[in-house]
């Protein structure tokens, strides 16, 4: 008996010990009880992203250099603009990847990889579109619901890594529906 006390001791400290984790290794989020979900300012709700019109044919766009395929809805290929960047109010740019569901437009995102980027972006974004929803109370993560438009703002302070996206849903159905 007191061999299994002992097994059954040293085992629940190699669990406990374990498989005990530090905070920053896997974060747990809590939810917002008082989250709601938002849409755009009045007028806000972008028709694309940077001067490309949701749908748009990858054909008739210059200057589009092909970065990566993400399996996700079907295969997005995404790419970036020469000469393209957004510009954030300190001067700073980032690289804006316009991704591609056969052909059309579907998704712009940029990636964001300083705390100091996010917040200047953060400013910036809730100044054009309004404040979006907040479904954590203890992260970095904003929403935006429009008629045709999901926009979503995150940053992961754990991962040190954060991105910023909009994305047609008509085109989220179309893709759907094939």
């Amino acid at each position: 008996m007191k061999k299994l006390m002992t097994i059954l001791c040293v085992f629940s400290l190699v669990a406990v010990f374990g498989c005990a984790t530090s905070k920053n290794d896997c974060p747990v989020y809590v939810a917002n009880p008082n989250c709601k979900l938002l849409s755009f300012m009045t007028g806000s709700e972008p028709d694309g992203c940077n001067g490309i019109k949701w749908e748009t044919q990858l054909s008739t766009l210059q200057g589009m250099k092909h970065t990566r395929t993400d399996p996700s809805h079907g295969g997005i290929e995404f790419y970036v603009r020469e000469g393209d960047a957004f510009k954030l109010e300190n001067g700073k740019k980032l690289m804006i990847q316009y991704g591609f569901v056969r052909e059309k437009f579907y998704v712009g995102l940029i990636s964001i990889r300083q705390p100091e980027e996010f917040n200047v972006l953060k400013e910036a974004v809730f100044k054009k579109f309004g404040v979006g929803a907040k479904p954590f109370t203890n992260r970095e993560e904003y929403l935006w619901v429009g008629k045709n438009v999901v926009m979503g703002l995150k940053y992961d302070e754990n991962l040190k890594f954060g991105d910023y996206y909009m994305r047609s849903e008509s085109m989220v159905k179309k893709t759907a529906q094939k």
